[in-house]
Parts: structure tokens; C-alpha cells; sequence
């Protein structure tokens, strides 16, 4: 054994070359002494610095190119329980004047040569005595940029030196520059490796950021629209609540309206009557003042939200309970002249459809005509006459097709939802689509057929007037909305954007897609919420720039667009724990939320 050896539990890292870490009094036990006494001097051990991890080596080759690369790192005994899959680590690269901010992608043992399954070498030594250190274990790093001396990143174009010392991240500034993080921004969670946050000297987390400030990142990533993905149980609505809370406040320009600046509105679909809470602080919330001040000196917003008002639609028969303050409102018939799908349901064809739009143009030139209301009970009427009959006789619409959709818009719940004995939406658009207001949408104490019609119209609405020109939109609620940003987050977004199985289906999809293209310039931000990514319209997710992705099974997390290195790892994530896949925003990476919700939830 070299000098210094004694005493010692787990052996230093001998440099240039790994075939020494084989026991050398073994060798010469076994007569295996065929090195040279010039390469056992170098055999010199040198104890790694703290934050050290081993050294770039060569096993097969040491390469670098635009798509593959092969750099590994040895990692010797003492440093072989301290590494693990994903932990970022940090390469020196002085001759190319920076360093390589890189992953751990893979982790392997290897054979010495001396001990190959061919050699005469297993015949002679006992099973017993052929342990861990008579392997090698090679760590496959992958890198992701370059942190120059300047303080920027960049492409990596150097390869790393045979032999330089690896070391973990040491610092905030490495984070932030090699993932290419935002300093700002709407508050997600903290960066994390296999489940845990970072944490750096101080014992700090990394905190990370949806670019939001247009002067520093050109347009916000909200209008470029965010996913929020995971299986039942695994803290959907805790994150979702925690990041639209990050965004009310928000100020945003107008490109439409002259550049000026306009808090956002922020609109919920509710179908579980739970985002109504976010009025309220979290009543179990018990932070230290070293917590608080923490927080909010990374900017993550605390308390209920003030001004949020709750919006009730009413169905013949049904109450609501939930929020404790709340306004009720009806959906006015007169909203099918501009969304005549909302009386189709699923069973309307191409052709039929043509024919109800034919038909519900015409029913509101009749009742105009005629001073009659604009009612879905006026609507029927109209459909039942003798003048409905002859006008149609002619070839206009097929007989058979009329009566079919006689049938089809006479469905008792149309009679329930429309035109019920409360505010229509369409004169409350004031104190909806209100600059700097949450607006909460619960809708699980609806019909299952009317919660899908109420959420259309409000979803309509909104994508309507943000897709129009303001000279287009002639509707007093389409003005207003066009006045001031608009972020619309959808929970069990799969109920309301759903694959394309039905004609109805296929127009909402288009609306939407054709509004989420302009989102950012005309100001309009998606948040979908689901457990079903799979039943998303494949085209309105196509739109989808950000992915906030918890724990689902491995064919969920590949059609809700999770990175690869990820899509095995995501059916073990527990509560909380996240990947974020945003391109424009940073390098994909793995997220741990706050423990706690920072406003009202459950109870």
C-alpha cells in the first residue's frame, strides 16, 4: 500500500490512471505485479477538495459535437455514495476562458481489464474478496452551457481537458447562468434535483421564474400559454392556485391600445368550487419572520386576493353553495346570434350545423322584425311555425334535417340554463371583465349539460374579442374585454377543449387556436389545468409554449409533452414535485413547489 494509507476507511483518488485503484498488494499476492515502478510513483493519492467529484477521463473516447457527446467523469470510492442521477456539476475549461455547467445524465460500473470475466484472474481470487472497489463507476455528464469569465452563457464549443476536476455548483449566479434562468418573474417553485430543492451556501434555494417583464424579455411567456398537468392527487390545484396568485397585480402594454400599460384580468373555470378560496389567507399558513422575508424578498406574493369576485350562473332547479358571497347571473339567449354552437350538443353533424346557423341568423331577423323577444322560448316558437315550414320547403334546408334539429334544441337543460331570472352575463361584463379582478367561475353545482354550455359562453366571450380587431367587435362586453389583458384559466381544461370527436368540438378548438396565435399580441393568456392531457385538443396544445408537468404515468407525461430524459422518472414523483418544460423561459428542469399553499385551500 502507498504511504498514508493506514487508518483510512475509503482511499484518495489516484491520478492518470484508474487501473490503480485495483489493491496492489493483491496483485503482487497473486503474482499479478506487471506495473511498472514508474507508473506506481504517480500512484500518489490526493484527497478531493469538498465540493470535488472526480476527474474528466477517458474511457473509449472523449468527444464533443452539435447533437452526441461522450464526457465522463471517473468518480472515485470516497465520492461514490455522494452522486446521483441529474445533480448539476461544474467543469473548468481555462483554456477556452469559462467553465461547463453540466448534468449527470448516466452512472455506470465498469470492469478493470484485469479482472474481465476472460481473464485467468477470477480462477484465483474468492468471490468474497471481489467487492465494489475492484469496479469502476464513470459518471456520463451532459453538457449544457458555457459560463464565460464575463458572467455570460453560452453554447458549449470547447471540449473539457483529460484529467480536470469536476466540482458540484457552488454558487446562485452558476445556477441561474447555466440553466439560464430568469432573475424575475412569476415565482413557480425552486430548482431540485431527484425530488430536493438546491440549496447553496446559506443553505438558500434557487428560486425560479416565468419571464413576465416585457422591458427585459420582450413578451411575457403568460401569453405564450402554460399547461398545468398531473394525475389526481398529485397537488394540480395547490400549484395552479399558487401561480395564478403569482400573477394577480400584473401590468402589462397594450400593443392594440397605444402601448399603454393595463393591469391583467384574471378569469376561472371552477368545476370544482375551489378556486373561490383564493379571497381568503391561508388560515394554517405559520411562517417564521426569517421565512417571510425570505419570500418576499424572491417575490413570491402571500395572502387572498381583495378584489375577486365569484359569478354563479343559475339553473331551474339548482343551488349553489360555496363561496359565501357571490353574484348570480343567467346566460341570455341573445348570445347564441354570435355562438350558435352553444344549442348544438354533440350530436350535430357538419351539415346540420350549417343549417342551425342558417336557422338562428334568421330567428333573430324575425324577432326583429317583428318586436318579438330574442328568448330561447321565442326560439322554439319560431322553429314550430308554418312560416318556418314554407320558408324552408324550397331546398334551403332539408326537411329531414329541420326536424332533426327540432329534436335536437328542444333538450330540457337549454330551457333551465337560458334566460333564467337573474343578471345576464352580458350586463354584468363590467364587473366581470374588470381590470385587475379575479373573476371565479364555480360550476359543480350545474348539470353536467349546462356546465359545458355556461363554460362555452364564457370561454367564447373571451376568445372572441381577443381574436377580433377593436373596430370588429361591436358587442359592449367585446370592448371591454379588448381594453385590458386577459389570462383565462381553465381547470379540467379536457372537459371544455377536448380531442376533436364532434363538429361542436371542432369549432371551440378553432376558436381557441386561432385566439391563442394572437395571444400575444392582442394580450389573451391560457392556463389549462387537467389530469387528462391526453384529451386536450391536440391543436390547442400544439399552442402551448410552457409545461408545468406533476407526477403522471409515463404515456401521459409523453403526450403532454414532457422531456425525454423525464417521461420515465414522472409516474414516481410525489406531491409537489415538478418538471417545467418552457423553451423560451429556460433548460428544462425538475421543480419543488412550496410545501404550502399561500392562499386559502381545502378545509
Amino acid at each position: 500500500m502507498a504511504a498514508g494509507d493506514e487508518g483510512k476507511g475509503k482511499r484518495g483518488f489516484r491520478e492518470l490512471d484508474l487501473d490503480l485503484d485495483l489493491n496492489l498488494d493483491l496483485r503482487r499476492e497473486l503474482g499479478l505485479d506487471r506495473l511498472s515502478r514508474g507508473r506506481e510513483e504517480l500512484a500518489q493519492k490526493r484527497e478531493l477538495g469538498e465540493e470535488e467529484l472526480g476527474r474528466i477521463v477517458i474511457s473509449e473516447e472523449l468527444s464533443l459535437g452539435f447533437t452526441e457527446h461522450k464526457i465522463e467523469m471517473y468518480v472515485p470510492e470516497s465520492r461514490r455514495d455522494q452522486v446521483a442521477v441529474g445533480e448539476y456539476v461544474v467543469i473548468p475549461c481555462d483554456y477556452a476562458g469559462g467553465r461547463i455547467f453540466a448534468r449527470i445524465k448516466r452512472l455506470s460500473y465498469r470492469k478493470r481489464d484485469e479482472l474481465d470475466d476472460m481473464s485467468e484472474v477470477h480462477t484465483l481470487i474468492n468471490a468474497e474478496h471481489v467487492g465494489e472497489e475492484e469496479y469502476i463507476e464513470l459518471a456520463e455528464l451532459e453538457p449544457i452551457s458555457m459560463i464565460t469569465r464575463s458572467g455570460k452563457a453560452v453554447e458549449v464549443r470547447h471540449i473539457p481537458k483529460p484529467n480536470t476536476l469536476v466540482r458540484r455548483v457552488a454558487s446562485l449566479d452558476e445556477v441561474k447562468l447555466g440553466l439560464d434562468l430568469p432573475e424575475d418573474g412569476l415565482f413557480l417553485g425552486y430548482v431540485a434535483v431527484n425530488g430536493e430543492r438546491i440549496e447553496l451556501s446559506g443553505g438558500l434555494p434557487v428560486p425560479y421564474y416565468l419571464r413576465n417583464d416585457p422591458e427585459k424579455t420582450g413578451d411575457p411567456l403568460i401569453f405564450t400559454h402554460v399547461l398545468i398537468a398531473g394525475m389526481s392527487g398529485r397537488g394540480k390545484t395547490h400549484v395552479a392556485k399558487n401561480f395564478l396568485r403569482q400573477l394577480v397585480g400584473s401590468r402589462y402594454r397594450m400593443e392594440r391600445r397605444g402601448g399603454e400599460e393595463r393591469e391583467v384580468n384574471l378569469v376561472i373555470i371552477d368545476p370544482h368550487n375551489e378556486y373561490w378560496q383564493m379571497m381568503e389567507d391561508n388560515p394554517y399558513l405559520n411562517l417564521s419572520a426569517e421565512e417571510l422575508t425570505t419570500l418576499r424578498a424572491q417575490g413570491v406574493k402571500l395572502g387572498g386576493v381583495r378584489d375577486l369576485q365569484v359569478f354563479v350562473a343559475k339553473e331551474r332547479g339548482r343551488g349553489y353553495r360555496g363561496s359565501p358571497k357571490f353574484i348570480e347571473f343567467t346566460l341570455p339567449f341573445e348570445l347564441v346570434r354570435d355562438f350558435p354552437y352553444l344549442i348544438a350538443g354533440g350530436e350535430v353533424n357538419e351539415e346540420q350545423m350549417g343549417a342551425l346557423q342558417l336557422l338562428v341568423r334568421d330567428f333573430f331577423t324575425w324577432a326583429a322584425g317583428r318586436a318579438r323577444p330574442k328568448t330561447y322560448r321565442a326560439f322554439l316558437e319560431f322553429l314550430d311555425s308554418e312560416e318556418v315550414l314554407e320558408r324552408y320547403s324550397g331546398g334551403r334546408i332539408h326537411r329531414q334535417t329541420l326536424e332533426a334539429l327540432r329534436r335536437r334544441v328542444r333538450r330540457p337543460y337549454f330551457a333551465d340554463i337560458f334566460d333564467q331570472e337573474a343578471n345576464p352575463i352580458t350586463e354584468l361584463y363590467k364587473e366581470i371583465f374588470a381590470e385587475g379582478r379575479v373573476s371565479v367561475f364555480p360550476t359543480d353545482h350545474l348539470s353536467a349539460e349546462a356546465e359545458r354550455v355556461v363554460v362555452l359562453a364564457i370561454m367564447s366571450m373571451i376568445a372572441d374579442a381577443k381574436t377580433k380587431s377593436e373596430s370588429a367587435t361591436s358587442a359592449p362586453w367585446g370592448r371591454q374585454i379588448v381594453r385590458h389583458p386577459v389570462v383565462l384559466a381553465v381547470d379540467e381544461a379536457h372537459n371544455f377543449l377536448t380531442n376533436l370527436e364532434t363538429e361542436q368540438d371542432r369549432i371551440i378548438a378553432g376558436k381557441f387556436v386561432a385566439a391563442a396565435k394572437q395571444g400575444r399580441k392582442n394580450r389573451l393568456g391560457l392556463v389549462l389545468i387537467t389530469q387528462n392531457p391526453q384529451d386536450v385538443s391536440e391543436a390547442v396544445l400544439s399552442q402551448v409554449s410552457t409545461r408545468i408537468l406533476l407526477g403522471m404515468e409515463q404515456g401521459l407525461a409523453e403526450r403532454a409533452g414532457a422531456p425525454k430524459e423525464y417521461q420515465k422518472a414522472l409516474p414516481y414523483f410525489e406531491r409537489g414535485r415538478m418538471v417545467v418544460h418552457s423553451p423560451e423561459n429556460s433548460y428544462p428542469l425538475e421543480l419543488r413547489g412550496l410545501d404550502f399553499c399561500v392562499v386559502r385551500h381545502g378545509g
